[in-house]
Formats: structure tokens, sequence, C-alpha cells
């Protein structure tokens, strides 16, 4: 601990020291508190943990309803911000669906959902309400991006309406279009640093908003009713279009923030700026943080080019053919063997596909695990191997190529005398494997 010492005058003639004036006693107090509040706030600061959340990616057109990559985007965009990077912030990335260890959610200050609630929404399953119901009731802050909130009819009972402020229930009716987007609450902190855009995207028209937390819209778009019904496919195209609320934020009564967007259908609106700036922002104010005055930004580089001329970021560059040596392969040490990286966005030198290479030292397997956003293909290069796919076991020597579909649980065994040595590829620049290693630690 700083000690502020102050010098007094001695007077021998009296033998005692000289009682400060009260300035001087006023100004020490400050000083001190000047020199100590770095200190202080450095030792007090709690770190901001946030939470994500997304799900196994929807099988269908690509780039739609890509929960589990969209996480792994969103956990890039606050890493790469620099409104974030003052701050001692710690990222919980669950791609696939909420963590089996649900105690890892104990210390979050936010929580992001971002999977399809339909037909049976994730906090549909009691032991993840009560954890969830309690994190609401501590105040922590809930945001909620497309069809995340959307429960199905026997699901209606999860509080969104008290947690969120509005609530969906069932596909009622939906619409894909253009659309300018609006700020309506340009003078709230989600808000900041916004300005009407372009935006192509699925929207939700019919939102029922509760009354039970004070809700204020962020965004607005005129929009049209496309499709209707229970599964939301009947085409019906209602004129005209009309206002809708498609993002908001809430106070819950207890003072927990929440902020929902109805958009995110397609993973290529998280290159737009507005819409990061709106995430990024959404992030710090429901944890509590400042937000600044001129909105939240990321430095991560776009996926995609823009959905629509003018809707999204400068279209991407021409890739150039790279290079990339054996010796330069990114090796990950496992207790079975090791994991080595040729090709990934992270590497930089792919934006479609991961490619690596397998070790396993005989009589090793590596861990049961799935991929809940790509496709694999698997090679024997060398070696002898069990390959246990879903419930049933293959056989395979070198040469032996073998497909896995997304989300399907497989390991290999090495039942040779030798190291196996296994080709990999995957259909996403961004392999997420669940159960391989923790996902968020």
């Amino acid at each position: 601990m700083f000690t502020m010492r102050t010098r007094h005058r001695f007077n021998p003639s009296i033998s005692r020291v000289a009682s400060p004036s009260p300035f001087t006693r006023v100004a020490a107090v400050i000083l001190f508190v000047l020199v100590q509040l770095p200190f202080m706030t450095a030792a007090t600061a709690k770190p901001m943990t946030i939470v994500l959340i997304g799900g196994e990616t929807r099988a269908g057109a690509p780039a739609q309803h890509a929960w589990a990559d969209g996480i792994v985007q969103i956990e890039r965009l606050i890493n790469s911000s620099p409104q974030f990077a003052g701050r001692e912030v710690h990222v919980k990335a669950f791609p696939g669906g909420f963590p089996a260890d649900l105690t890892a959610l104990e210390d979050a200050d936010t929580v992001l959902l971002y999977f399809s609630g339909i037909p049976r929404h994730p906090l549909a399953d009691a032991a993840h309400r009560k954890v969830f119901a309690d994190l609401m009731a501590r105040g922590v802050g809930l945001i909620s991006l497309h069809q995340s909130f959307t429960v199905p009819a026997d699901s209606s009972d999860i509080p969104f309406a008290e947690w969120l402020g509005a609530t969906r229930v069932g596909m009622v009716d939906r619409t894909s279009e253009l659309t300018r987007v609006e700020i309506s609450g340009a003078s709230h902190a989600v808000g900041s640093g916004l300005k009407p855009f372009m935006l192509f995207d699925e929207f939700y028209p019919t939102i029922t908003f509760s009354g039970r937390a004070k809700v204020t819209p962020i965004l607005s778009a005129h929009i049209h009713v496309q499709s209707q019904g229970l599964a939301g496919n009947t085409f019906v195209f209602q004129e005209p279009s009309t206002s809708r609320v498609i993002a908001w934020a809430a106070e819950r009564a207890n003072g927990g923030r929440s902020v929902a967007f109805t958009g995110t259908h397609y993973l290529a609106v998280l290159d737009i700026p507005e819409i990061r700036t709106l995430l990024l922002n959404a992030v710090l104010w429901t944890a509590r943080q400042d937000v600044p005055r001129t909105g939240a930004t990321s430095t991560v580089p776009a996926i995609f080019p823009p959905l629509v001329e003018g809707t999204g970021p400068l279209p991407i560059p021409q890739r150039e053919a790279t290079l990339r040596t054996s010796a330069q392969a990114q090796r990950e040490t496992q207790p079975w063997g090791e994991l080595q990286w040729f090709a990934s966005r992270a590497l930089g030198n792919s934006t479609t596909m991961t490619v690596g290479r397998a070790i396993i030292r005989p009589g090793q397997a590596n861990p049961v695990h799935r991929h809940p956003n790509c496709d694999e293909i698997l090679q024997v290069r060398s070696g002898h191997i069990m390959h246990k796919i879903g419930d049933r076991e293959v056989e395979m020597h070198a040469g032996d190529i073998v497909t896995i579909p997304q989300g399907m649980a497989h390991n290999a065994r090495n039942i040779g005398t030798e190291d196996a040595v296994l080709d990999v590829y995957f259909s996403s620049a961004d392999r997420v494997a669940i159960g391989e290693q923790p996902i968020g630690e």
C-alpha cells in the first residue's frame, strides 16, 4: 500500500511538530486519492465474463441459421474490439449449445443466445431453465438473437416476457427482404454510434411486448408479412409494409438489462459494421459497462461479400494462392498424440475449409466428439484404426476414406503397432469441435 508522508516543520524552541494547516491536510488527501486511484481500481475491478451460447447449425442453405459459426464470429468481434481492449474480459463460447457443466455459467455478467427455439427450445430443459432463471433473478444481462426467443406453444411458459420484455410463440409470421433500418433508440446507450443503413435479413413482424420491463426500441424498419402459419410457411405477402421494431433494449424490474435483435438469419449480417456496433454495444450495456458515445467497433475482416449491393462491407479482395509447408503447421500436443493444422480462417489461408492431420499413438484414442457446424472427411494416410461413427464401428487402413456428417459423434482408436496418421478436412474455415476439448475455457 502506498503511504503518503508529509514533511513537518520542527521548531526547537517548543520541541514539537507544527500542525499542518487545513489547506495542507486537504491537499494531502487529494494527492493521496489521485495517486492511489489507479491501484485501487485495478485491485477491485471485476473481470467481465461474457457467455455465448449457440446451437447445432441447421441443415439447409449455407450460412443461414449457422449458429455455431456465428458464436465463433461474435467471440472474434469481442476479442478484436478496441473498446474491450482496456478491460479484463473473459469470453466463454459454447458454439454447439449449453455446456454439459452448467456451473460454467455461474459467473456470467451477460449471456448471449443464438440458436433456434423451434421445434424444441433449449430452455425447455428443466436444468437449463433453472440455472438461467437464477441468472436472470441476479440481474445478469441477456442478449437474444434471431429465433432464440421464439418458443413452441408447449414451451410458452419460458418467461421471455419478463426477461426480454417481449416474447414470440411459434412461427406466426416472418419476412425476408431488403429494407432501410432506422435508429429509433439513438439516444440509448445501445444505439450509440448507429446511423440508418440498408439490411437484407429475415425478420419477425409479430412480437408481443409484455409491459413487464421498460422497453426502448433501438432499430425499426418497414417490413411486410410474407408468410404465416404455425410453421411460418404459408405465403401471403401483405401490402403495405408497416414499421416494426426489429431490435430493442429492456430494463427488467430487478435492474437486469436485456437486448434482442430479430435479424442475423444470415451469417453475413455479422459483417455489417452497424450490426457489429449494435452487438458490441449490447454486450457492454447488458454487462453494466460504459458504452462509448461513438459506439463499439471491431477490426475483424469481413467473411462474406455483401448479400445485396449496398447492404454490407466492400467486397473481399481476390484471394491469392498460399503455400504453407509441413514445418509451418500449427501443432497441438494431445494426451493421445498430436493435432496439426495447415489451413483455416484463424491461420489466415482459407475462408471456406479447415485442413489438418491427427496422429494417434498405438493403443490410444481421441475423445468422442462432434462438429456442430461442418462435415468432416477423414483419410488414413498410414496405420490401422477402428473408427466409431455414431453407433457403429468401421475398421480402416491406409488409403481408406470416411465421410462424417455434421453433428455426428465419432472418434478413432489406433489398433495397430505404429502411429496412425489421419488427414482430416472440414467444410468450414471455423471448425468447431464439441467434446474434443473444453469449449470456452
